[in-house]
């Protein structure tokens, strides 16, 4: 079976992410009753949202979309919710968020962590993430939609791209998908580049290490791949989490199962075990950029020698409220691909996008 015998399927697929997405940004809200309190003394009742890379993300009470908040700015927070919190350590706690009593640390909260006996005294500028915990299942997931054109090295083309990024986050496990796209008119399979990542995260012991399975699908028709599928698992540690940045990595391990073409000087099906060392980069400046670098390498262990690589990075430039701007860069890399094919593929993407 090709990947042509598989479109309808990943059509189906893309379509049913794009549907769940529109689907969680609209189907919850709660009543907007936080409240919001500055250091110059203003209140502002709202919905909070999140806080994330440094803003926190609001819902007006007597207004229409989301506003963005400076989170240095803010000394109190009442709300009869409890939220997800996520401090530099990497830990998270189910909890509810009340000023310090000591007025002469205006810049800390008391975190009352649902279920311990002790109350943590965190700082607020060291809680690098807020998330609604209370509420149903659609209104936990978070992720963006990218749409656009990118040029590539596939027969030297434009073409068109679709992207997509969701998260599920519960206080010590997590689920992602990833998507990514391309493809060009004329009827050829080697038009088209499908990359989904699914991984599931579990904290362990430490807060800033977690173990996680990995799960992977490839289509790459300028490499003649008609479709690789990955299984493994990893143990990954957070380096730093700020409200600026985040620098994480892993190592691990996977069973790769790869069919190429049929063609007769490339049709192969093998399978073979690899190495998995990942790494990402994520900077903030501002609310308005965010610089994105995620690495994967994959060194064969079945097959001495053999070394893969996949490389995704972009930019990201915020236009209006949930609306972005971005451009992006992928490499896939085989050192020792079947005879005859592409060692590489690599392309360039600009594409707006819509978050949530």
């Amino acid at each position: 079976m090709n990947i042509h015998d598989r479109l309808p399927f990943l059509s189906s697929s893309v379509w049913t992410i794009v549907f769940l997405f529109v689907l969680s940004a609209t189907c919850w809200a709660r009543d907007k009753k936080d409240v919001i309190v500055f250091a110059n003394g203003d209140r502002m009742t709202c919905e909070i949202m999140q806080l994330q890379k440094g803003y926190l993300y609001v819902r007006l009470a007597n207004g229409e979309g989301t506003i963005a908040v400076d989170w240095t700015k803010v000394v109190r927070i009442e709300s009869q919710y409890n939220f997800i919190v996520t401090n530099e350590k990497g830990e998270r706690f189910i909890s509810s968020l009340k000023k310090v009593a000591d007025e002469a640390s205006p810049d800390k909260f008391v975190v009352e962590v649902t279920g311990s006996p002790k109350t943590d005294l965190i700082p607020s500028l060291e809680i690098v993430a807020l998330q609604q915990n209370d509420v149903g299942f659609w209104a936990n997931l978070h992720g963006s939609i990218d749409s656009g054109l990118n040029y590539t090295k596939q027969q030297n083309r434009v073409q068109y791209n679709f992207d997509s990024s969701v998260v599920y986050a519960k206080p010590l496990w997590s689920a992602g998908v990833d998507l990514g796209s391309s493809f060009s008119g004329g009827g050829s399979d080697q038009n088209f580049r499908l990359d989904l990542q699914t991984n599931v995260a579990r904290q362990l012991r430490s807060p800033r290490n977690v173990y996680m399975g990995l799960v992977g699908f490839q289509h790459n028709g300028e490499q003649n791949l008609d479709l690789r599928t990955i299984l493994g698992g990893a143990v990954g540690h957070n380096f730093r989490m700020t409200n600026t940045s985040l620098i994480a990595a892993y190592v691990g391990a996977d069973w790769n199962n790869e069919h190429y073409e049929d063609d007769p000087t490339s049709s192969k099906t093998g399978n073979s075990a690899e190495a998995v060392v990942g790494t990402q980069f994520n900077f903030f400046r501002f609310r308005t950029t965010n610089f994105l670098v995620n690495t994967q390498v994959f060194p064969s262990i079945t097959d001495p020698g053999r070394v893969r690589l996949d490389l995704n990075a972009a930019v990201k430039l915020r236009l209006a409220r949930r609306l972005y701007w971005s451009v992006s860069y992928y490499l896939n890399y085989d050192s020792r691909p079947p005879q005859n094919l592409n060692h590489s593929d690599f392309g360039t993407a600009g594409s707006i996008g819509w978050k949530f």
